[in-house]
């Protein structure tokens, strides 16, 4: 067996074997365990195998023990992005930067965390930085290229994803960004192709796989139209885009006839992802793309969706039985908390609205139960089950996550 060293934890990582990096740095931290560049190889061994909170306590431990280590915080930072935690990502990053402000790979972060937060322009800045520091660094490069795409500076990002390719040919970021953006333009078949290559060339890449499966959905011409409509409003101000909403609402209110369009849009805001992902299950290529939590939360929609439906065409056409008619009424109001879970990024936001959602199921079908019974009662409690779905959707739902 080779001797551990520091240098077989960074070439393990380089090759892509973080379990075998795993073990080599525990071995060595065993014997040495104050050495702060083995606990940050570690955490960034425990990062690139999806644990994302042990990776941050050992990079924490970097941290303590040489506070200066930039490193250390690139891969806190890295660490909060895994968790869904931008503000303390962004708090590590700028920490690294500040130690060291000649890192491209701390502009990449900065300017990740920027582009998913659609400051667009912020983003390309922190990219053109990185660039100063590196001029061939593949992912500012890419970056670059996809803030300067969404903001319609299609030629100059052209360009940059050229000099990507040409710099990093195999890199699968690459591949996904150039996914991305034919999807963002409705090029939905070019973009499955980018994103394939992308999965080909790493096939654990969650990044590419969420793209190809927006990709396939974006065949449907609806889904396609409200991907790039919603793309769009990302390249306007806080306030423009908050403006634009209003103002769709407002004009809804005055002109009767765009009242059933602006419900449909409401409708797909809320319910594209899972209803789009469960026609994707009639397709060979829609199964295999979608990951478990998408096909459990199909299921779950589906059911709701087809239960509801279903029984209050029973109560409609044969069996006018008033607990029915409530029945299909809490199940389709269901769909709201089942979509805002899933719609959740952080574990406890996810954990509050599922307990919100079990609540709400709880009184809505404890209000049936009563009116099928007979025993008063049911008309507040399916009063509480409107009352709470409407606050969960203005009150957590639509909250950041």
């Amino acid at each position: 067996m080779p001797t551990s060293s520091p240098e077989r934890v960074s070439l393990l990582l380089q090759q892509k074997r973080p379990d075998l990096a795993e073990q080599e740095a525990r071995r060595l931290l065993s014997d040495e365990p104050h050495d702060a560049y083995v606990h940050g190889l570690l955490a960034l061994s425990l990062l690139q195998q999806q644990r994302p909170a042990e990776a941050l306590t050992a990079a924490q431990a970097a941290a303590a023990l040489e506070p200066e280590y930039d490193f250390a915080f690139y891969v806190q930072s890295l660490a909060h992005l895994q968790l869904h935690e931008a503000a303390r990502a962004q708090a590590a990053i700028e920490e690294a930067l500040r130690l060291d402000p000649e890192d491209a790979n701390y502009y990449h972060v900065l300017g990740q965390l920027r582009f998913q937060q659609h400051h667009l322009r912020a983003a390309l800045q922190a990219a053109e930085a990185g660039l100063i520091s590196d001029p061939t660094h593949v992912d500012c490069l890419s970056l670059r290229a996809r803030c300067l795409a969404r903001l319609g500076r299609r030629e100059e990002a052209a360009a940059d994803f050229d000099e990507a390719l040409r710099y990093g040919p195999t890199d699968t970021g690459t591949h996904a960004d150039l996914g991305w953006v034919a999807l963002e333009r409705g090029r939905a078949k070019e973009a499955a192709g980018h994103f394939r290559e992308a999965l080909r060339l790493n096939p654990t890449s969650d990044y590419a796989r969420e793209g190809l499966v927006a990709s396939l959905k974006a065949r449907f011409w609806l889904y396609n139209g409200f991907f790039r409509f919603m793309t769009w409003t990302q390249t306007l101000s806080s306030g423009a885009r908050t403006g634009l909403f209003i103002g769709m609402f407002v004009l809804a209110r005055l002109v009767p006839a765009l009242l059933p369009l602006y419900l449909a849009f409401v409708g797909l805001s809320w319910f594209a992802e899972p209803l789009f992902n469960t026609l994707l299950r009639f397709s060979r290529d829609g199964r295999l793309a979608l990951s478990p939590e998408d096909t459990e939360h199909s299921n779950v929609f589906a059911a709701l969706l087809l239960g509801g439906l279903t029984v209050l065409a029973v109560y409609n056409l044969a069996w006018a039985w008033e607990p029915l008619e409530l029945l299909g009424m809490v199940l389709l109001g269901l769909l709201f908390p089942v979509a805002g879970t899933y719609a959740q990024a952080r574990p406890r936001q996810r954990r509050i609205s599922r307990w919100l959602g079990l609540g709400l199921a709880a009184t809505g079908l404890l209000a049936v139960l009563l009116l099928a019974l007979g025993m008063s009662g049911h008309n507040l409690l399916f009063g509480a089950f409107l009352l709470g779905t409407l606050l969960y959707v203005w009150g957590f739902a639509l909250r950041p996550s």
